[in-house]
C-alpha cells in the first residue's frame, strides 16, 4: 500500500481512545470523524474503492498490470454475492486496520485463493505477520460487517469456535497458506524463510504464536444521535463520553463469552462503530457494480 493511501486512511479513520474496563490491552476501537455535523461515511466509499487493489491483488500483480486495469482486475475477485452476504468489505476494512495502525503487512492475498466468485473466502478472513527479532506471529482474523453488534459477536463466536477448536482445521489453512507466501516489500528474502519455517516448516502447533483480530461493525446510536443533531464532532466532550459508555456495554457482551483458548493463540477485538451499515453497503456496492465493467 503507498504512503498516501496510508495517509488518507488516517485522516478518515481514528483510533478512539477510551479508559474502558471491559477492554483488554491489544483491544481498540475506530471512528470516522464528522463535517458539518455529518459523519463521514461517504468519504469511506471512497477510501474502500481505492484500497481495493492492495487488498485483492499480490504485489507482482500490482506491478505488472498497467494502473488503468487495477480497478476492474481487482473488483473482479469481489465476491458476487449478495450486499448483505459478502464479506469482503469488512475484511477489506480488517486489512487496511492492521496495515496502517499496526503495521502487520498480509503475507497471502486471499481473495485471490477462492475458487470463484460465488464463494466467501474460505478459512480466516486475512493472513497477515508481524517479524520481531526473529519471533514471527501470525494474524488470522475475522471480519464481522453487520450493522447489528450482537449478532455480528455471534457470527464471530460460531466462526472461532470453528476454526480455533479443532487443531487439525488450523494446520490445514496454515498448509495452504505456506504455499502461498508473496514476496513484496515487507518480506525480504531472509524474512520469507523465518515465515515459511513458522507457517508450513512443521513446527508444533503449541510453539506458532497466532493473533486472531476480530473486526465487528455496527450501527451506533450515539453516531446517529450526534449526527442528527447537525453539531457531531469526535473531540467534543459529549460525544467521546456517549461512544464510551455505548462501547463499554458492548465490550461486556463480548467478554461475557467463554471464547476458545489456547495458549499461544490471542483473540484481538476491534470495534467500528458506523452511522449505517446497510447504506454503506448499498454505496459500495454501487461502485463495485461501476468498477467490474
Amino acid at each position: 500500500m503507498d504512503i498516501a493511501l496510508k495517509n488518507r486512511t488516517r485522516n478518515q479513520i481514528f483510533r478512539f481512545v477510551a479508559d474502558l474496563k471491559n477492554i483488554k490491552e491489544e483491544d481498540s476501537s475506530f471512528t470516522l470523524d464528522y463535517e458539518s455535523g455529518r459523519y463521514r461515511q461517504t468519504e469511506l466509499v471512497g477510501l474502500i474503492r481505492d484500497t481495493v487493489p492492495y487488498f485483492a491483488l499480490t504485489e507482482n500483480e500490482i506491478q505488472s498490470i498497467e494502473k488503468s486495469d487495477w480497478n476492474r482486475q481487482s473488483f473482479t475477485r469481489v465476491s458476487d454475492a449478495h450486499q448483505n452476504s459478502k464479506g469482503d468489505y469488512g475484511e477489506l476494512l480488517l486489512f487496511l486496520i492492521l496495515s496502517v495502525f499496526y503495521d502487520v503487512p498480509k503475507f497471502v492475498t486471499k481473495a485471490r485463493l477462492r475458487s470463484t466468485t460465488k464463494d466467501q473466502i474460505k478459512g480466516f478472513d486475512c493472513a497477515h505477520f508481524s517479524l520481531e527479532d526473529e519471533k514471527v506471529v501470525l494474524w488470522l482474523g475475522e471480519a464481522k460487517f453487520h450493522k447489528d453488534f450482537s449478532t455480528a459477536i455471534s457470527s464471530a463466536f460460531t466462526s472461532l469456535n470453528d476454526h480455533l477448536n479443532d487443531p487439525e482445521k488450523i494446520k490445514s489453512e496454515l498448509k495452504l497458506l505456506g504455499g502461498e507466501i508473496e514476496i513484496n516489500k515487507a518480506i525480504a528474502p531472509d524474512k520469507y524463510n523465518i515465515l515459511k519455517d513458522y507457517v508450513s516448516g512443521g513446527r508444533s502447533l503449541d510453539k506458532v504464536d497466532i493473533a486472531v483480530p476480530v473486526l465487528v461493525t455496527y450501527d451506533s446510536t450515539c453516531i446517529t444521535k450526534h449526527a442528527n443533531s447537525g453539531t457531531g464532532d469526535i473531540e467534543e466532550e459529549s460525544f467521546q463520553a456517549e461512544l464510551s459508555s455505548e462501547l463499554e456495554s458492548h465490550f461486556e457482551k463480548i467478554y461475557k463469552k467463554e471464547w476458545p483458548h489456547r495458549k499461544n493463540i490471542k483473540i484481538v477485538f476491534f470495534a467500528l462503530p458506523l452511522e449505517s451499515v446497510s447504506d454503506l453497503k448499498g454505496m459500495i456496492n454501487q461502485v463495485e457494480t461501476a468498477m467490474k465493467f
